[in-house]
């Protein structure tokens, strides 16, 4: 067969100029598939018999549907941003991806669990994979060409064992590891802070988030052991904030709350990252977003950054 393979995130971001190019880990396991078939697969076939189509991010659902709408023959359409409930077929979802899909592609992707047993309103994840369960080892997905590999676990300290198992593979085989999503500062444990320093990090980075105000006295204790476990948390740890969160009955969450989780990280020595909701629009909030995540602007004052909105103080 002629497979044709549609990267909208990547395809439509040339087009806006926006964000790093990121490999769609669908598609790689897809392309996998139809190569062990002897199919010819790519993201560049003509008169194709089927075509693949994955969305990740809601704000590009428009180019994804009008994708669709061109295509004849067979199609698969799925994505966080377009369509939650299609899933990869297990004994695709189980296949090592194919890595010479992207040739940027210089790292391994995988999740070693899936799911999350937390039930924040903000979240896709429950919808999107369900229960919390294990997915695969780190060894099942990960490319010896490559000496790192990015994690896209949404809660990956929710299993300890499962946790320590693929952390000390790594450790043993010398592979960087990079846990994309926020790890769950409320399961930090001494073992885990111990753990945590002994792995190498992609640009020294270990990522946690902040998502209620409520969670301080975590948030203090959690950086507190970090720092009791030798990790420089000024150089090496950071946090996602929810920012312009609106819940289903509208009401959203002062901004001044996101202001002050972003300040109260700042003062705890670590770095700050806000995250605007659902492509959140509000001026303030971007304006957040570019005070916050860029690092040079330590130790300006939110209220005194030269760009923010007109009439905002």
């Amino acid at each position: 067969m002629y497979v044709k393979l549609i990267d909208i995130d990547n395809k439509y971001r040339e087009k806006k100029r926006r964000g790093k190019r990121f490999p769609n880990l669908a598609l790689m396991k897809l392309s996998a598939y139809h190569k062990a078939r002897g199919d010819l697969v790519g993201f560049n076939i003509e008169n194709p018999d089927v075509t693949h189509i994955s969305c990740v991010f809601k704000r590009n659902e428009k180019y994804a549907i009008q994708e669709a709408a061109a295509v004849t023959g067979g199609l698969t359409y799925g994505g966080s941003g377009c369509a939650l409930t299609y899933k990869l077929p297990e004994n695709i979802e189980l296949l090592k991806p194919d890595y010479d899909l992207y040739d940027f592609c210089e790292y391994s992707l995988g999740f070693t669990t899936r799911g999350c047993f937390r039930l924040c309103p903000w979240c896709i994840v429950n919808e999107k994979e369900g229960h919390f369960r294990r997915a695969q080892h780190i060894k099942e997905f990960h490319d010896s060409r490559f000496k790192s590999c990015k994690l896209l676990d949404n809660n990956i300290l929710a299993d300890r064992d499962w946790f320590f198992e693929n952390t000390n593979w790594a450790i043993e085989n010398n592979v960087r590891l990079d846990i994309t999503q926020g790890m769950d500062i409320r399961l930090l444990t001494d073992e885990i802070a111990e753990q945590l320093h002994k792995v190498k990090f992609i640009d020294g980075q270990m990522k946690f988030a902040w998502d209620r105000v409520e969670m301080e006295p975590v948030i203090v204790a959690g950086i507190g052991m970090l720092k009791d476990h030798g990790i420089n948390v000024k150089r090496n740890v950071s946090f996602y904030v929810l920012s312009g969160f609106v819940d289903k009955n509208g009401i959203r969450t002062p901004f001044c709350k996101d202001v002050y989780r972003c300040n109260r990280i700042r003062e705890l020595g670590a770095l700050s990252y806000a995250m605007p909701f659902d492509e959140c629009k509000d001026p303030l909030v971007k304006a957040l977003v570019r005070w916050s995540n860029r690092h040079t602007l330590r130790n300006v004052p939110f209220y005194n950054y030269n760009r923010m909105p007109n009439g905002a103080s």
